[in-house]
């Protein structure tokens, strides 16, 4: 792509890391190559038990903020958002590598002054196992190979914002320690009338590599916070209603009805995993409170 920018680009860009030290060189060599380069580079730690915030450390263009307790992805966002230096603040998640365009073709496309945000195209990386396909085929972060504007989400991933905007609203809600924080600052931004933006030509891939146990509690918890489920506490009644009126016909039914009309056997056959794992779940988080809080 050719570039009408040549000067270092004003724009922030952070990275949430909790015990990414797998991944953070990589994101951050990734960064650092962007052409245009961004302005400022954050790593937030948020209390890591790893090597992430050494690793960070080694980069002298890179500025490291320590959480010294895990506090969860929405606090590492609220704080690199608030530490930019910059009205514009991209992210990128620490197990993704952005292509060297993805920061100017984000920036290009935020032209518009009602557009609060812009999210990019991920695209996984790593198919080693059933998980990992699994992933890929059902729990996609991209809305395809088209620009669409006011997409549900803004997926954390991989974005562009406005720091006014985001911080204009309160920021991102750090009750959501794990997922469904980018979801629940989407619907807010709507209700204020800003418009977002879908951008598939700016690309970052994905480098997580799942575990049958890691993709189910995963999209689990994509599904609880991204529909808020259970946000005035679990009751049985409602885990059980869960269980037939969302879990088996949603949940299940159409990630395995879509993979045997594609011939996806390993996926279909996975399928059934999501159909058992979802109702134990439910029953469990409905279990834990009933006892932190007695029967009721």
């Amino acid at each position: 792509m050719s570039s009408a920018y040549s000067a270092p680009l004003k724009v922030s860009v952070y990275v949430p890391a909790y015990n990414a030290a797998d991944f953070l060189a990589l994101c951050l060599e990734a960064l650092l190559a962007q052409s245009p380069a961004a302005d400022e580079i954050l790593v937030i730690d948020d209390g890591s038990r790893d090597a992430s915030a050494e690793i960070a450390s080694k980069y002298p263009s890179v500025t490291l903020i320590r959480h010294e307790t895990n506090r969860g992805l929405a606090a590492a966002r609220n704080t690199g958002m608030r530490a930019a230096r910059n009205e514009l603040v991209a992210s990128i998640d620490a197990d993704c590598v952005a292509d060297p365009d993805w920061l100017v073709q984000l920036l290009d496309s935020l032209q518009d002054p009602s557009v609060a945000g812009v999210g990019g195209k991920l695209i996984e990386g790593v198919q080693k196992n059933t998980a990992d396909r699994w992933r890929a085929v059902h729990m996609p972060q991209n809305w395809g190979d088209a620009p669409v504007r006011n997409p549900r989400v803004v997926f954390g991933s991989n974005n562009l914002f406005r720091k006014s905007a985001i911080l204009a609203i309160g920021g991102y809600n750090e009750s959501m320690r794990t997922n469904g924080e980018d979801v629940d600052l989407c619907a807010r931004l709507r209700e204020k009338g800003w418009n977002l933006l879908y951008v598939p030509a700016a690309v970052a891939t994905h480098l997580r590599h799942d575990t049958t146990r890691s993709i189910l509690d995963t999209y689990w918890r994509w599904w609880r916070f991204g529909v808020n489920a259970y946000a005035g506490g679990a009751r049985l009644r409602s885990v059980i209603g869960h269980a037939f009126q969302v879990h088996f016909r949603y949940n299940f039914m159409e990630p395995f009805l879509e993979d045997l009309r594609a011939h996806r056997w390993r996926l279909a056959a996975f399928d059934f995993l999501v159909l058992a794992y979802f109702p134990y779940r439910d029953f469990r988080l409905w279990w834990e409170q009933r006892k932190s809080s007695g029967p009721g």
